[in-house]
């Protein structure tokens, strides 16, 4: 097999992306940034969410495991869409200003994409739910331009901004 010219395959390089991929978020988005790829988050996401989708249908008791693995990937896209759209509107309060979609998309999409890998697994939420908001705000740091301190607003802002709507919705439904 012939090495491609100009780029390291060697066993290290591939671990090292992954390790990066878990454990360093920031260097992925400006390696992303700066090779113009940040449509490969994208891509990512759309991965974790089918392997999401797989896992939790396979970890489904009898019956019912092609819906509920089916449920899950939708719930995963929603999630994304309505956290990505939430996400957009926080950077512009706290930037003072819409900034394009190109950065709320990503951040979420690789905040989303890196913790589904795991989500499946019971009792995990513990675990991947801060890990994911703290993805989304190394992004708006990194790729939104903002300071730690804005970025960690912007990620409060979306939280919130989140628990209230559902909070909204289940007292609508008398829950």
């Amino acid at each position: 097999m012939e090495r491609a010219e100009g780029k390291n395959t060697s066993p290290d390089a591939m671990r090292f992306g992954l390790v990066s991929v878990l454990l360093s978020p920031s260097q992925v988005y400006r390696g992303l940034r700066e090779q113009g790829a940040l449509h490969r988050l994208l891509w990512g996401f759309s991965g974790a969410v089918l392997l999401n989708g797989l896992m939790t249908g396979m970890a489904a008791p009898d019956g019912g495991r092609g819906l509920l693995g089916a449920l899950a990937v939708v719930n995963a896209l929603g999630m994304a869409l309505l956290t990505a759209c939430a996400g957009w509107l926080a950077l512009g309060v706290v930037k003072g200003g819409l900034p394009p979609l190109a950065v709320a998309v990503p951040c979420v999409a690789y905040g989303f994409g890196v913790t589904l890998l795991v989500s499946w697994i019971p009792g995990s939420f513990w675990f991947t739910e801060p890990w994911k908001w703290a993805v989304i705000g190394t992004g708006f740091r990194d790729l939104g331009g903002l300071s730690g301190r804005r970025a960690f607003g912007g990620v409060l802002l979306m939280v919130s901004a989140l628990v209230v709507l559902f909070k909204g919705i289940f007292m609508m439904q008398g829950a």
